[in-house]
């Protein structure tokens, strides 16, 4: 059974500002150095100053990230740039967006869910993870004492129960990308008694947010150590829950798009001509001009594309992730010919997961010995396939094997519950300081 929860929503407050639009940002894994400035000088209360802080050459343990987050955040709840919400609600998020000469919008609501291990089934994963990102949030969320960004997960209710017509109290805005958000809370008490029927009476899957979903529930044990409360029932604290994104799989809205993969530079002893080579042992050529010209419409550049040559099982790539373009790829380019793995060859500056095929032309453009592979996205049944066996096959997809567009903004609402009761937290160790937070 999942558990999610109405919360009294940490918002920002309209009448302190002179837009919503200012203080929101992407999530933070995906603002570049660029746009984390132009966000800064936007206004001084955007929210990237919580999720993704500037470093300085003078940061220690007391004057980081964290600890400035950490301030910033009090400093706009005590001002009032931040406000609590008197009532426990879920929050209906509406995203609307141009596609191909129509409208499409992607309907759903953010509650806090309950974290707890893969094991039990109630939570699927579809991905692994890294340390490195879990233990920068980790500090982020031991440090502040809140969840500043949702997770998204996807539920199944082909019924379609849940109304996400906005509410009166609904707040529009429109990102840089044309993007509509829709966002009001949901207080009504059937309304709110509805989606917890719907949704505890299944498992839910994750869609994007792994790394801080493992992170809440770090969070979660280190927390109850911090507080005396171990022996406490399970969901009995705030800080058993993670903020959530929900949306229904059967949404007319939901889009899941490729990640494609470029080389950008090659592996010892590999070029783009031997890399192509080692693809015939497995694809053959395909000529279809109009495909090619649609893919790359990229004239002054060698084009080719390819087919696999076998459909018949192939060794090492799993029978539940057959379904999937990058499984392939992985296993018999990458692995066989290359004998390193996709995240291998990231992490050594080879190789580069793009969304954006307007970045992936410009560097072909700009760089002749750039090879792409372009993938087909996996529908969304083939996610929940993989998910709903991953507790028994211990099988997750290969990483970056799924965009689900759009983004979730940050910003729109937080999840507070303060720092432990020993103190506030230093912000990158496991020790707490009793200094109160700085203005």
């Amino acid at each position: 059974m999942v558990h999610v929860q109405p919360f009294q929503g940490l918002r920002y407050n309209p009448a302190q500002l002179s837009s919503l639009a200012d203080v929101v940002a992407p999530p933070y894994d995906v603002i570049s150095p660029e746009q984390q400035q132009a966000l800064y000088d936007k206004s001084p209360y955007n929210v990237v100053r919580l999720i993704l802080g500037q470093t300085t050459d003078k940061d220690s343990d007391t004057n980081s990230v964290y600890t400035r987050a950490r301030d910033f955040l009090e400093a706009w709840r005590s001002s009032g740039v931040l406000a609590q919400d008197e009532t426990p609600a879920f929050y209906g998020y509406n995203q609307s967006w141009p596609d191909g000469g129509k409208t499409v919008t992607r309907t759903g609501f953010i509650g806090r869910l309950q974290v707890e291990p893969f094991e039990t089934g109630q939570v699927l994963p579809h991905e692994w993870t890294l340390g490195g990102p879990k233990a920068d949030r980790l500090a982020l969320m031991k440090t502040t004492g809140a969840i500043l960004s949702p997770i998204f997960c996807l539920y199944d209710d082909p019924a379609k129960q849940i109304d996400y017509t906005p509410g009166p109290n609904a707040v529009n805005l429109t990102d840089a990308e044309g993007t509509k958000h829709t966002f009001w809370p949901i207080t009504d008490p059937g309304q709110v008694a509805l989606i917890q029927q719907v949704l505890e009476s299944q498992s839910v899957l994750i869609a994007d947010g792994h790394h801080r979903y493992e992170t809440a529930l770090a969070h979660s044990q280190w927390r109850r150590e911090q507080d005396g409360t171990t022996e406490t029932a399970a969901g009995s604290n705030p800080y058993d829950y993670t903020l959530s994104f929900f949306t229904n799989m059967a949404d007319e809205g939901l889009r899941v798009y490729p990640t494609h993969r470029v080389f950008k530079s090659h592996p010892d002893g590999w070029h783009a001509g031997k890399l192509v080579n080692a693809f015939h042992k497995h694809f053959e050529p395909e000529d279809d001009p109009d495909q090619v010209l649609l893919w790359l419409q990229t004239p002054r550049q060698p084009k080719q594309g390819f087919r696999l040559k076998d459909h018949a099982p192939i060794d090492g790539v799993h029978e539940v992730l057959r379904q999937l373009d990058v499984a392939y790829l992985d296993q018999l380019l990458f692995v066989e010919e290359l004998g390193q793995s996709a995240n291998d060859l990231k992490a050594a500056g080879h190789l580069a997961f793009i969304r954006d095929e307007a970045e992936v032309h410009r560097l072909l453009i700009s760089n002749p010995d750039t090879v792409v592979f372009w993938v087909h996205a996996p529908d969304v049944q083939a996610v929940k396939d993989i998910c709903s066996k991953s507790k028994d096959t211990g099988i997750r997809m290969p990483q970056k094997s799924t965009y689900f567009y759009p983004k979730l903004l940050s910003g729109l609402v937080f999840s507070y519950f303060g720092p432990p009761k020993t103190g506030l937290v230093n912000a990158t160790s496991t020790t707490t300081v009793t200094a109160a937070a700085n203005s």
